[in-house]
C-alpha cells in the first residue's frame, strides 16, 4: 500500500495534469483575479449583480439571483418504482437524461428520467450502498458491501475496471462517491461499517481515466470516519463531512483548508452549491434531535449563517442547479420520518415538504416512517428524485407542480418564455405593466384597471397611478397629492378623513379633513361634543368671543352654539346658556330666555343684578337657609332677604336690612327691624313700642308722662321738661 506522501504527490499530478497553469491569483480559472471574483470557489461569467459567478443563461445575473426553479415548488409525486429491497442511494445524470440507483438486491441500475424505463442493469453480486453518475453523464459508480468500487460506461453499463478494492482495513464500508466536477476524479467515502468496530476510514481517490486506486487519500483530523463528500465547484477542493467536524482539503496538496468543529455528533451529509459559496450539512440525532446548518463563505472562512432543528437524522442533501434552494432527505423516524424538506438557500425559508407514503401508521411519534438515503435535483430544477429504505422501499420522483392554480400558465418557464405572474391565483396569469395586480377583469382576483400603466391604487381600483400613495387612483383621488385625503363626500371643500391633535383631553387642534363628511355646512368640531363649529346666524357675532372657531354659513345644519364647550352645543330659549342640563353652564330655564348668573345661569332677572327671578321650583331662600334667587326681584342693589322682610342684605343698596335674621318692618331709625306697633319705629328704637301713636320720649322722663307726639295717645305736656 502505498505512503501517504505517495498518494498525495499522485493526485496532485494527476491534478495538476489537467488544471491548467494559472500565473494570477484566480482559483476558479476563469479569467477573474480572487480580488474581484465573487465566486472564488466556482468559475462563472455574471457581471451585473455579481461578478464570475456561475451564469448559466449568459444574461449577466449569477445563477442564484437568476433562479430557474420555481420559488413555491409544490412537489408532486410524478412516478413510484416499487421494490422489497432497499433502495439505497440515486443520482441524475449530468444532462438529466437518465439516473442511477443501488439497492439491496445487488444491482446498479440506470433508468430514464422521463418514462421511467429501465436501461440498463449490473449485477454485483452484494448490497449496493452507494451510487454516483459522473457531472459529463458518461460514467456510472457504484461501491459494493465487499468493499469495492465499479465504475461503468453509463451507455453500455460496461464494467470498465472490474471490481476496485476499497479496502483500507477492517470492518470498513463505502458510504459516498463522489465524481469530481470534471469527471475524472472519484471521492470514495469511507467509515465503520455496521458493526461499528472499524477504524481505518479514510476518503480515498480513483482515477476514473485508469481505474488506478490512491489508496491513502485523505484523513483529515484523522477523524476515520467519513460520511459524505462534496468536490467544490471548480474541483480543486473537496468538502468532507466526518464524526462531529467537517473540513475542506485542497486536493492538489492534500492540506486541510478549513475545519469546522461545530456540527452535529456526525455529518450524514453534506453538499456544495453550484456558485461555491455556500455549504450545506445536516447531522445525526443528538440529544434533543438534529440540525440542519449553512455556513457561506465571507472571504476569509465559512462562518454559520443560519440553522434550523428538525425531528429526525438527515441522510442525504442536494442543492438545486442554481444553488436558490436544497433538498434534504431525512432518517426514519419521529415527526420528519421519511419527510424531504426544501429550503431557500441563503434564507433558511423552508418552502416545501413532501414524503413517501410513511408506512407503519407512521406519525409524529412512530419510529417506522421509512427513510430517505438518496436524493438528487434535476439539472432542469424542476424534478426530484429520491431513494427510500426502512419499509418504504422503491425510487420516487417528484415533480414541481408548474401550474399550481391549474389556470393553464407555468409558474416557471418551460420554454415557451411564458411564466404565470400569479402561481397561486387561478384567476390571474399576466401582469403587463408588472405592478402586482392582474389583467383579467373582474371577478378575477384584484383585476388591473390600467393594464399599460404600472400602479399602486388598491382602493377604488387596482392597479392605476397613485402618486401620493393612500390607495386612492391619481383620476379616483380627491386630493391626488395629498397622502391624508382622497374623497369629499360632501364637496364643501374639506376631505371625509379627520385629522386632529388632541388637548386637554377634549379639545381638538391642528384639524385637517373634515369632521361632517355628510354636512357640507361642517367641517370642524374644536370641542369634540359631535357638533360643528360653523353657525348660520350672523347675529350670533354679537355674543360670541372672537376668538371662537367657526364661521357664518348660510343654513348650516348640526351647529354647536358653543364650539369650544364639549359639554354644550344647544340654547333653545337663545340666551346663550346650554341645555344640556348634566353639562358645565347649563341652563336652568332652558326654555326661558334668562341672563341670570349668580345663583343659577339662564332664568329671568328683572333687575339685572345676575340673581334669578324666584320661581316655584326656586324660591328665594332655600330650605337650609341660604339665599337662591333674588328676594327682591325689582332692586337691583338688593337680591338676598334671608328673614323675608322686603328689605335686602346688601348694605350697599337700598334700605338695607339692619336686622338681616328676624324679619321686620321698621324703616324710620333702622331697616327691617322688628316694629311691634307699625309706626315705622323698631321695637328697639321705639319708647313705646306697643303704641303706634308715641315712638320718641325727648326728655327722657317717666313713660308715664306720655310720648312726644302731641297728637297721639298720652301725648308729654311738656315733651322737653323732665
Amino acid at each position: 500500500m502505498e505512503s501517504r506522501g505517495a498518494v498525495i504527490a499522485m493526485v496532485a499530478l494527476f491534478v495538476f495534469s489537467i488544471m491548467p497553469i494559472v500565473v494570477s491569483a484566480d482559483s476558479d480559472g476563469d479569467g477573474i483575479s480572487d480580488a474581484t471574483d465573487d465566486c472564488i470557489w466556482s468559475s462563472g461569467t455574471s457581471t451585473v449583480d455579481r461578478t464570475g459567478c456561475p451564469d448559466s443563461d449568459n444574461d449577466g445575473t449569477s445563477d442564484i439571483n437568476d433562479p430557474w426553479t420555481t420559488p413555491n415548488p409544490n412537489f408532486e409525486t410524478e412516478q413510484i418504482l416499487n421494490s422489497n429491497e432497499d433502495y439505497n442511494d440515486v443520482e441524475y445524470s449530468g444532462d438529466g437524461y437518465s439516473l442511477v440507483t443501488g439497492s439491496d438486491d445487488n444491482f446498479v441500475r440506470t433508468w430514464n428520467s422521463s418514462t421511467f424505463v429501465n436501461l440498463r442493469s449490473a449485477n454485483m453480486g452484494s448490497d449496493v450502498h452507494a451510487v454516483a453518475y459522473s457531472p459529463d453523464s458518461n460514467y456510472v459508480a457504484a461501491g459494493v458491501d465487499d468493499d469495492t468500487v465499479h465504475i461503468f460506461d453509463a451507455n453500455t453499463m460496461t464494467n470498465l475496471y472490474g471490481g476496485i478494492s476499497v479496502n483500507v482495513g477492517s470492518n470498513e464500508r463505502v458510504y459516498d462517491l463522489e465524481f469530481s466536477p470534471a469527471s475524472d476524479l472519484l471521492a470514495v467515502s469511507i467509515a465503520r461499517d455496521n458493526t461499528g468496530s472499524g477504524t481505518n476510514g479514510i476518503v480515498a481517490f480513483i482515477d476514473v481515466t485508469t481505474g488506478n486506486f490512491f489508496s491513502s487519500g485523505i484523513n483529515p483530523g484523522g477523524e476515520d470516519r467519513f460520511y459524505d463528500t462534496a468536490f467544490s465547484p471548480d474541483g480543486n477542493f473537496i468538502a468532507v463531512g466526518s464524526e462531529g467536524d467537517w473540513y475542506i482539503t485542497e486536493i492538489s496538496t492534500g492540506n486541510t483548508v478549513e475545519a469546522i468543529a461545530t456540527p452535529p455528533d456526525s455529518v450524514n451529509a453534506i453538499t456544495w452549491s453550484p456558485d461555491g459559496n455556500y455549504i450545506v450539512m445536516c447531522g445525526a440525532y443528538e440529544s434533543n434531535g438534529a440540525r440542519v446548518q449553512v455556513h457561506e463563505y465571507d472571504g476569509n472562512s465559512w462562518p454559520i449563517i443560519w440553522e434550523v432543528p428538525t425531528t429526525t437524522s438527515c441522510s442525504s442533501a442536494d442543492f438545486s442547479p442554481d444553488g436558490s434552494k436544497f433538498v434534504i432527505g431525512m432518517y426514519w423516524y419521529l415527526g420528519d420520518g421519511a419527510t424531504a424538506k426544501i429550503y431557500e438557500t441563503d434564507t433558511g425559508l423552508l418552502v416545501d415538504t413532501f414524503s413517501g407514503p410513511r408506512p407503519n401508521n407512521c406519525g409524529q411519534n412512530n419510529n417506522q416512517c421509512g427513510q430517505i438515503d438518496g436524493v438528487s435535483w434535476h439539472p432542469d430544477g424542476s424534478k426530484i428524485v429520491t431513494s427510500h429504505t426502512r419499509n418504504d422501499e422503491g425510487v420516487y420522483f417528484w415533480v414541481a407542480d408548474v401550474d399550481e392554480d391549474n389556470d393553464g400558465y407555468n409558474t416557471t418557464d418551460q420554454g415557451d418564455g411564458v411564466v404565470d405572474a400569479f402561481p397561486t391565483d387561478g384567476s390571474q396569469w399576466d401582469d403587463t405593466d408588472g405592478d402586482g395586480f392582474g389583467d383579467n377583469p373582474d371577478p378575477a382576483t384584484t383585476p388591473d384597471a390600467c393594464i399599460d400603466l404600472f400602479g399602486t391604487s388598491t382602493a377604488d381600483r387596482y392597479g392605476c397611478p397613485d402618486r401620493d400613495g393612500d390607495g386612492w387612483s391619481d383620476d379616483g383621488d380627491w386630493a391626488p397629492d395629498d397622502p391624508e385625503q382622497w374623497v369629499d363626500s360632501d364637496g364643501d371643500g374639506y376631505g371625509d378623513e379627520y385629522y386632529y391633535e388632541v388637548v386637554n383631553t377634549f379639545y381638538h387642534v391642528n384639524q385637517r379633513g373634515d369632521a361632517f363628511p355628510d354636512n357640507p355646512t361642517q367641517w370642524n368640531d374644536s370641542d369634540s361634543d359631535g357638533w360643528g363649529d360653523n353657525y348660520a346666524n350672523q347675529s350670533w357675532d354679537e355674543f360670541r368671543e372672537s376668538t371662537w372657531p367657526g364661521i357664518v354659513v348660510s343654513g348650516a345644519t348640526e351647529i354647536d352654539q358653543f364650539p369650544i364647550n364639549h359639554y354644550q352645543w344647544l340654547d333653545t330659549d337663545g340666551d346663550w346658556w346650554g341645555d344640556n342640563q348634566i353639562g358645565d353652564d347649563a341652563d336652568a330655564c332652558p326654555y326661558v330666555y334668562g341672563n341670570s348668573t349668580a345663583d343659577r345661569y339662564g332664568c329671568p332677572d328683572t333687575d339685572g343684578d345676575t340673581y334669578s327671578d324666584p320661581t316655584a321650583n326656586w324660591g328665594a331662600v332655600s330650605s337650609t337657609g341660604y339665599c337662591q334667587a333674588d328676594g327682591l326681584p325689582l332692586d337691583p342693589t338688593q337680591w338676598c332677604d334671608r328673614d323675608g322682610d322686603g328689605f335686602g342684605e346688601n348694605q350697599d343698596g337700598n334700605l338695607p336690612d339692619e336686622c338681616p335674621d328676624e324679619a321686620g318692618s321698621s324703616i324710620i331709625d333702622r331697616v327691617g327691624c322688628l316694629d311691634t306697633d307699625g309706626d315705622g319705629y323698631s321695637d328697639q328704637g321705639d319708647p313705646f313700642p306697643n303704641d303706634d301713636t308715641q315712638w320718641e320720649n325727648r326728655d327722657g322722663d317717666s313713660l308715664e308722662c306720655g310720648g312726644d307726639n302731641q297728637s297721639g295717645n298720652n301725648p308729654d305736656v311738656f315733651p322737653d321738661d323732665p
